[in-house]
């Protein structure tokens, strides 16, 4: 049990699948409650969100790490920051981007983390109840298809 329940962890934690692994991992293999895997997942995902925002806070005071960063500046990066944080645009990029990166371009574009971390939070937690349901959701319908004989 302890086992999975680390393995849950470091799948939430992870920037790369996070969530998308996770949450069917516990739902399906674990056998756990969604409210459960929900409520558990969220706030391990957004750990991505408080790392990013500390460790910009300690490389902004390194000369070099600015140097690099206006060495990058492209028109099309500037128009992907240029929303200065608003509520929707980052909403809908949490899931699609991944919540690190939604940080690290909000950092960029010198937005504070406390004016994008409802959007984040509740792009994260929409995201993990889409999982949740559909975890539950699709296997009991390719139970319930071959139990009428569809496919056969």
């Amino acid at each position: 049990m302890l086992a999975g329940a680390l393995a849950f962890m470091a799948l939430a934690v992870n920037p790369l699948g996070g969530l998308i692994a996770a949450i069917p991992f516990a739902i399906l293999v674990l056998k756990w409650p969604a409210l459960v895997v929900v409520a558990a997942g969220v706030p391990l995902a957004y750990v991505q969100v408080v790392v990013v925002d500390v460790a910009w806070g300690s490389l902004a005071r390194i000369q070099a790490w600015k140097d690099f960063l206006e060495r990058r500046r492209s028109p099309r990066v500037e128009r992907l920051v240029a929303s200065g944080g608003r509520f929707w645009i980052t909403f809908f990029a949490t899931p699609l981007l991944g919540p690190w990166l939604v940080m690290a371009f909000m950092r960029y574009a010198h937005v504070r983390h406390g004016r994008v971390a409802l959007p984040i939070a509740l792009g994260l937690l929409c995201t993990a109840v889409v999982l949740a349901t559909l975890s539950m959701a699709v296997p009991e319908l390719f139970a319930r298809s071959s139990a009428i004989g569809v496919g056969r």
